[in-house]
C-alpha cells in the first residue's frame, strides 16, 4: 500500500477542489434513460425516487442517484465515486459532474463520504455496493469504481486487493496515490478495463499515473508498451486482454480532469460485464 494511503497525507487544505464543502460546481441533476426492451429484470424494490440518502451500518453517509425515470424492476449497473480528502457526497458529485451523464447511460451512481485512509476505512468502503444493492436492483457484473485523489486511491486499492467482496468491472482512478512500486506488491487481478487519469502538473504524485497505467498494462497482458493516441487526452495500449487507457492532462493534483465525466461515462458504458461471479 502506498505511503500516501497509509499516512493519509491528502488534507482538505491541499485539495481546494470544488472543494471540501458543497461549493460551486456543475448542477447535479439526474437525467432520463432509454430503457431497452430487453432490460434485465429483478424483483421490484424501493425506493422509487431518483435521489436517495442513507447511512451504512458502519455510519458512512452515501448519496445515490438513479435515472430520472428510475425503474425499480430493472437491474442497473453501478458506479461508485469515492471521495477526495474531506469531501462530502454532494461535494464529490459537484466536483466530478458525473450524475447527468452516468444516469443518462442507465447507471446508479453512489457517492460515499470521505473516510480518513486506513485498512479499516477500506473495509468500510468496500461494503458500498452491497449496501446499495439492499435498496436498489444492481447488476453485480457491472460495478465500476472511480474517484479523485484519495478517491482514486480507494478505487485502485479495491480493484487490486484480493479480498474485495465484489468483482470490479472497470476502474477509473484520477490522481491516485499509487506508484508502480506500490502496485508491484500486489498480484495482478483478472484482466480489468482501466482508465487512469493523471495531471502532468501533479506535484504531489508526480508521474505516478503513468507508472500505474504501465502496471495495469502488464496485468492486462498488453503486447508492448507503446501508447497509441485515442480520444482527447487519452492514449490506449494495444492488444490487451482488457482495455487499458492512460489519460494525461495539463492539470495539477487538485483538479478533476477536464472532460473526464464524458470520457469516463463512455468508457464504463462500453466495458464488457465481468464473466466471473463476485466473491462469496
Amino acid at each position: 500500500m502506498s505511503a500516501a494511503w497509509r499516512t493519509g497525507v491528502l488534507l482538505c487544505a491541499v485539495l481546494h477542489l470544488a472543494a471540501c464543502g458543497d461549493g460551486e460546481g456543475p448542477e447535479a441533476v439526474s437525467t432520463t434513460y432509454a430503457y431497452p426492451d430487453d432490460s434485465q429484470a429483478c424483483a421490484p424494490r424501493g425506493p422509487a425516487p431518483d435521489t436517495f440518502h442513507f447511512r451504512t451500518p458502519q455510519g458512512l453517509e452515501v448519496l445515490v442517484r438513479a435515472p430520472a425515470n428510475y425503474r425499480m424492476d430493472v437491474r442497473h449497473p453501478l458506479l461508485v465515486v469515492y471521495a477526495g480528502a474531506g469531501m462530502t457526497p454532494t461535494a464529490t458529485e459537484r466536483l466530478t459532474g458525473l450524475t447527468p451523464l452516468a444516469t443518462g447511460a442507465g447507471y446508479l451512481v453512489a457517492y460515499p463520504q470521505h473516510v480518513r485512509p486506513s485498512q479499516a476505512a477500506l473495509r468500510k468502503l468496500a461494503t458500498i455496493p452491497q449496501e446499495v444493492a439492499t435498496r436498489h436492483c444492481i447488476d453485480d457484473n457491472r460495478i465500476s469504481l472511480t474517484g479523485h485523489s484519495d478517491g482514486g486511491t480507494t478505487a485502485t486499492a479495491l480493484a487490486v486487493m484480493p479480498h474485495t467482496p465484489f468483482r470490479v468491472a472497470s476502474v477509473i482512478p484520477s490522481a491516485a496515490g499509487f506508484t508502480g512500486q506500490d502496485l508491484a506488491a500486489f498480484a495482478c487481478p483478472a484482466p480489468t478495463p482501466v482508465m487512469v487519469f493523471h495531471g502532468v502538473k501533479d506535484r504531489l504524485f508526480p508521474g505516478w499515473g503513468r507508472e500505474a497505467s504501465a502496471w495495469w498494462a502488464r496485468c492486462n497482458r498488453c503486447r508492448g508498451t507503446n501508447l497509441t493516441l485515442a480520444a482527447g487526452t487519452c492514449r490506449n495500449y494495444l492488444n490487451c486482454a482488457a482495455t487499458t487507457y492512460y489519460c494525461e492532462g495539463p492539470q495539477g493534483h487538485a483538479r478533476w480532469p477536464q472532460d473526464a465525466a464524458r470520457q469516463l461515462t463512455r468508457f464504463i458504458r462500453d466495458a464488457p460485464p465481468t464473466d466471473e461471479p463476485s466473491p462469496p
